[in-house]
């Protein structure tokens, strides 16, 4: 069941797919932006003739004029492009009252059988594959293609608009949403996995221990296997881009993280329950050291946000986790817009 609530864009095309053709539909990509404004290039929605908005490409303050501009699309049958510019008096956006104070240029595409859907069926099912697209939209004309490519959740990683043999195209990465193994099926676990499934991550419970009276306290649509990570295949766990170890058993955390470390992984990462001392015993049961180590072991795991209830610890795993998988520091963003700053102005002194 697609997660409703999530805007990844592999949840936005498992709402589409049912519906693609119920109404005549349209794709929205940002092509260029220029200032603040709240997505980048690359971004992509799909409207409706029918009303539906499936993602946004603004912070919300564009999407009801792109819906009049979709059906526009529809009705003539042909691509548009258009600039939203809260600069300028005399541009839509300063009457929509935006207030990031940027601009973004869009193309709106029409999305048909014709075209074969601009091939989002298609990339639907890599991504469901847990395999990364490399999605190439052209911008003059309503066609696409794609190729699969691996997985790469970097920071920011923008779509790009460059020339190609037939005119302009815009590149964009399409990922899969992150998967999360969790081993282990206490109580602290529930609210890990409530997070990240809110997050609209693949969330996977794995545990031998694992019974129906435990399933049923953890979110319906996660998936779940009853059984030792040594059960897990190859092909699984090459899927896997981040784990939890929380067995509550020091002997199963142990056999857990030797059976990872000798796996071939997509660097995950890992994160080990309890303090550093109990993870150097956990590593020392089985003859680990951290140089050893071929992924690194997060151990105590998360980030110092405080709190010590299980849903404040969750949200401190699940940010260490996503800064992680995200390539971010971690640190606030008036820290790292103050860090940016600084390293722009010595450019400009020592230039």
């Amino acid at each position: 069941m697609p997660n409703t609530s999530s805007h990844h864009f592999y949840h936005l095309l498992a709402r589409w797919l049912p519906l693609k053709d119920a109404a005549n539909w349209v794709l929205g990509a940002v092509i260029d932006t220029r200032g603040s404004v709240y997505r980048k290039t690359g971004a992509l929605m799909l409207l409706s003739d029918a009303g539906d908005q499936l993602g946004l490409l603004s912070g919300g303050c564009l999407e009801s004029d792109l819906l009049l501009q979709a059906r526009k699309v529809i009705a003539l049958g042909k691509s548009r492009r258009l600039i939203y510019d809260a600069t300028d008096e005399d541009n839509i956006a300063w009457r929509l009252g935006i207030g990031c104070g940027g601009a973004a240029e869009i193309v709106l595409h029409p999305c048909t059988a014709q075209n074969q859907y601009l091939h989002l069926p298609q990339v639907f099912s890599h991504l469901q594959q847990q395999q990364a697209c490399e999605y190439h939209l052209a911008i003059d004309d309503a066609r696409a293609d794609f190729m699969p490519c691996l997985r790469a959740f970097s920071q920011r990683q923008h779509g790009r608009v460059h020339s190609s043999g037939t005119g302009q195209q815009l590149s964009t990465l399409i990922n899969p949403v992150p998967h999360l193994l969790v081993l282990g099926s206490g109580i602290d676990l529930i609210p890990v996995c409530q997070l990240a499934n809110t997050l609209g991550w693949r969330v996977t419970l794995a545990d031998a221990r694992l019974n129906e009276g435990k399933r049923a306290h953890f979110p319906a649509d996660i998936e779940t296997q009853t059984v030792a990570v040594t059960g897990l295949d190859a092909a699984f766990l090459q899927q896997v881009d981040a784990v939890v170890i929380a067995h509550h058993n020091m002997e199963l955390d142990a056999v857990a993280i030797a059976y990872l470390e000798s796996r071939e992984l997509c660097n995950p990462y890992i994160g080990l329950l309890g303090p550093a001392q109990r993870k150097a015993q956990v590593l020392a049961m089985k003859g680990l050291t951290e140089a050893q180590l071929r992924y690194p072991v997060s151990g105590p795991m998360g980030l110092a946000l405080g709190g010590d209830l299980p849903e404040s610890i969750a949200l401190s795993v699940l940010a260490e986790c996503h800064a992680r998988l995200f390539g971010s520091s971690a640190l606030p963003l008036g820290a790292v817009a103050q860090n940016e700053f600084t390293a722009l102005a010595n450019r400009v002194v020592n230039s």
